[in-house]
């Protein structure tokens, strides 16, 4: 009985020191935080997809700007200051279009489904 008691104190002191150094204090010592609801998912998973995406972007975007002049220049026989205009109102569109998908993400359809529609749209208007 002894060799029983024996490991039953081990097995005690195993579990107090556990539990007394390896729990969340600022979870049980808040009570302002509901721990029965599941934290959301996502965060900072996307992160890296996201910075791709867009570094890949920005270079497609300023890699077409030098066609986009002289397809303007020679097929549509404008003249440098109209093709300058409407290269800047692209650029400028271009640039402001994330804070509608922001928007469109946050308050419409989720980030996810918004990453990949508008992922899958830019490789078919690229090709």
């Amino acid at each position: 009985m002894e060799i029983g008691e024996k490991g039953m104190k081990q097995s005690s002191l195993w579990l107090y020191f556990s539990t007394k150094f390896f729990h969340r204090k600022s979870e049980k010592t808040d009570p302002s935080k509901d721990l029965s609801t599941p934290k959301k998912p996502g965060g900072w998973k996307a992160m890296p997809f996201i910075l791709g995406n867009e570094t890949l972007e920005r270079f497609a975007s300023y890699g077409m700007l030098a066609n986009f002049m002289v397809y303007l220049l020679t097929v549509f026989h404008m003249n440098q200051a109209p093709a300058a205009t409407l290269i800047n109102i692209w650029t400028g569109i271009t640039n402001f279009a994330p804070l509608f998908g922001a928007f469109i993400s946050d308050a419409l359809i989720g980030k996810f489904k918004t990453i990949a529609f508008a992922s899958f749209a830019s490789l078919l208007v690229r090709t």
